[in-house]
């Protein structure tokens, strides 16, 4: 056996109320989005973004943090986030300088 999964259909969801639960600092993981703080980038940074899929563990969240990325957009196992997400990791991470995305499949 290589993992314990309650529901197949709440894993991801599961996955993300762990990660914030350990790390206060990341915001509504219901939105599929993962932050490093709740007051967004320092302005006239500009803010990185990426985002991936859930299929090895809630990898790209693990990336946010202080001298890495900004925030986070989180996709179901194997896709890519959607449209909501990807927007909802955008906001917070608008400095005003610009923002990179980097988002994988």
């Amino acid at each position: 056996m290589k993992k314990l999964i309650n529901n197949p259909v709440d894993y991801v969801d599961e996955c993300l109320d762990g990660l914030m639960l350990s790390h206060p600092c990341v915001l509504d993981g219901r939105l599929r989005r993962v932050a490093r703080t709740p007051d967004g980038v320092r302005k006239g940074r500009v803010g990185i973004v990426s985002g991936g899929g859930s299929g090895h563990l809630p990898l790209f969240g693990g990336y946010v943090g202080h001298g890495l990325i900004d925030t986070c957009a989180i996709g179901k196992v194997f896709e890519g986030p959607a449209l909501h997400a990807c927007l909802e990791a955008t906001r917070p991470a608008d400095g005003g300088a610009g923002i990179l995305q980097l988002i994988g499949n």
